[in-house]
């Protein structure tokens, strides 16, 4: 999408709908048809970025893996979508910038927090997780993990050779000594479940990774 890589690229007030329409190769006036005001084009762009990181979630949600696991799983699928999805980087610039509500329908922040608590809810069902380890600060963790973990990826001063989500497998074998109750860490797996990352962002039918 034309607008996202707009908005992800120069930010909200630098975008014009002028500059959208040379990306998407059309007329200025035929994008105004569809859209009229840059408000109502973020507007969309906000929405479309939580509808498809709602659909990629809920198929990772669908393989009936462990919470935890599926907690796992996503912190890598975000922290793809961060990386390389302009519609995820360009609706999380929208909510700081304009402020956004904390709703999970516009708020891209918002709905990935959402999903995190309510699978680190289930994992919390299911006996997973040691009892002083909360819902809300397993959830909160989490999301930290895999916003964290691309900053750091594309941070200035990273010069190393390892991708996002080696970085991520690397914390999590760490953090797992300390949340898990039953099972064992050693049955999780710390670099996500998924072979092809780029689909699973997409909504793309999961490929197991084992």
């Amino acid at each position: 999408m034309a607008a996202a890589e707009s908005f992800d690229r120069l930010g909200y007030q630098r975008t014009t709908l002028l500059e959208v329409s040379r990306g998407a190769a059309m007329s200025k006036g035929a994008l105004s048809f569809h859209f009229g005001s840059k408000e109502e084009l973020a507007d969309t762009v906000r929405r479309e970025a939580c509808t498809r990181a709602n659909r990629a979630a809920e198929l990772l949600r669908g393989k009936e893996l462990p919470a935890l696991q599926t907690l796992i799983d996503l912190t890598h699928l975000v922290a793809h979508q961060l990386e390389h999805d302009h519609l995820s980087r360009a609706a999380v610039k929208l909510a700081r910038e304009l402020g956004t509500p904390s709703e999970p329908e516009t708020n891209l922040l918002t709905c990935w927090q959402q999903v995190f608590t309510d699978v680190a809810r289930e994992a919390e069902k299911e006996g997973t997780l040691r009892c002083e380890a909360t819902t809300e600060a397993v959830a909160e963790l989490a999301f930290c993990l895999a916003s964290g973990a691309h900053s750091v990826q594309t941070s200035s001063v990273n010069d190393s050779t390892v991708d996002v989500h080696q970085r991520i497998a690397a914390h999590w074998r760490l953090l797992l000594h300390g949340l898990v109750e039953q099972p064992e860490p050693e049955e999780l797996w710390s670099a996500g479940t998924e072979t092809d990352w780029a689909r699973a962002a997409q909504g793309g039918r999961p490929g197991p990774a084992h």
